[in-house]
């Protein structure tokens, strides 16, 4: 979803914005620049977000949704056939496309390496082996972006010698494949545990970066790169696409659901975040339990459902409450980025202690534990009668 709206914005941009971009770059970049800088300071300090902007217009910026599609813009202008319409409009402005995409990845990676980098270099045991892939797949397209990024530049790239500026911008096809395998390695364990959203981003990235594959290799292997039958062909391969990655995610959630009728019932009162992103409490116990007593808190015993927005999506826990005590916090579902989720679960400890959600948030997990906070809070409103 955030993919198609950055898409959507970008296509709009280009449409509208085309002559200005050519004409007065400088500002873009000045823009793009200060949204990169936004990004990443407000994702550093941990500032509460309003619920709708953190979920859909937060993740266009500083989750790197607006750069990929810049960059998918700038990938297909390649591809498509010369003398058609889209090389016509997206041609001219094809370099300047390429730098705002770049600063809007700088900030994209500031926000998040300060966690993610830091632990690849100095703990990766510390994450999980597909985001450890991801992590090593963005320092790889760091190295190559930069310098693609500088040489975009026109005052940079009249002091090339075009053979060496031509030979340099190839490499852009390695950080294509290495941006497809990042995407993948974080969305691929999702979807195979039945996340929708997962699901769906490996649907529309599938399609995205197989239909250029086969774009960009007719093209290459075509003699007349005008015609208007390279152009069918194309259309006509990124609809098979389409259908190829919809088969992909049909099987996946075939295993995904396959895996949720094999698990024993029992698992699902785990007192540990689930594998699955979208497993829970059982429908059936998702209310409060019929209370036994009232304890000395004020709090009335048995188990109690909360949730929260936390970073990505609502984190839903259950709280269990003894002699008017919380004795127990148990996640039944979040779908919130490792490790800031890991991290953000130590608070779970201090609402323990201090019998009371009266704590502090977890610093480089703020709106993780701060969900966890909120929804314990919306169970224990329950508990108080």
């Amino acid at each position: 979803m955030i993919f198609l709206l950055s898409l959507g914005i970008t296509v709009l941009f280009v449409l509208l914005g085309d002559k200005v971009l050519r004409a007065h770059p400088v500002p873009f970049y000045i823009g793009a620049a200060v949204l990169a800088l936004i990004a990443a300071s407000v994702t550093w300090s941990g500032v509460a977000l309003p619920t709708g902007f953190a979920q859909y217009v937060w993740p266009i910026l500083a989750r790197g949704g607006l750069a990929g599609a810049l960059f998918v813009i700038v990938m297909f202008t390649g591809a498509f056939p010369n003398g058609s319409i889209p090389i016509k409009k997206l041609m001219p402005i094809r370099g300047q496309l390429s730098i705002i995409a770049s600063i809007l990845t700088l900030g994209h990676n500031a926000a998040y390496g300060k966690v993610y980098f830091v632990r690849l270099f100095t703990a990766p045991a510390s994450l999980p082996f597909y985001q450890m892939l991801a992590a090593i797949c963005s320092v790889l397209m760091l190295a190559i972006m930069l310098p693609l990024f500088v040489t975009s530049f026109q005052c940079v790239r009249k002091k090339m010698a075009p053979k060496s500026w031509k030979h340099l911008q190839r490499y852009a096809y390695g950080f294509y494949g290495l941006l497809a395998c990042h995407i993948l390695l974080l969305t691929v364990p999702g979807a195979l545990q039945g996340d929708t959203a997962c699901q769906l981003t490996v649907l529309v990235y599938g399609t995205v970066f197989l239909s250029y594959l086969f774009c960009r290799t007719s093209k290459a292997a075509a003699k007349q790169k005008k015609s208007t039958q390279l152009a069918r062909k194309q259309v006509w391969a990124a609809l098979c696409c389409g259908l190829a990655s919809a088969g992909v995610v049909f099987c996946m959630g075939t295993v995904a659901q396959a895996s949720k009728v094999s698990e024993p019932a029992e698992d699902s009162f785990a007192g540990s975040l689930p594998e699955s992103s979208e497993a829970g409490f059982p429908q059936e116990s998702s209310g409060m339990q019929t209370p036994e007593k009232t304890g000395s808190a004020g709090y009335q015993d048995g188990v109690y459902v909360g949730s929260a927005m936390g970073m990505n999506a609502k984190i839903e826990v259950g709280v269990t409450i003894e002699n008017g005590q919380i004795v127990d916090i148990s996640i039944y579902s979040a779908r919130d980025d490792e490790p800031y989720f890991s991290d953000a679960l130590t608070v779970i400890d201090d609402i323990l202690s201090a019998n009371s959600t009266q704590v502090d948030t977890v610093s480089g997990a703020t709106y993780s534990s701060g969900g966890i906070l909120d929804a314990v809070d919306a169970a224990l409103e329950q508990a108080s009668g």
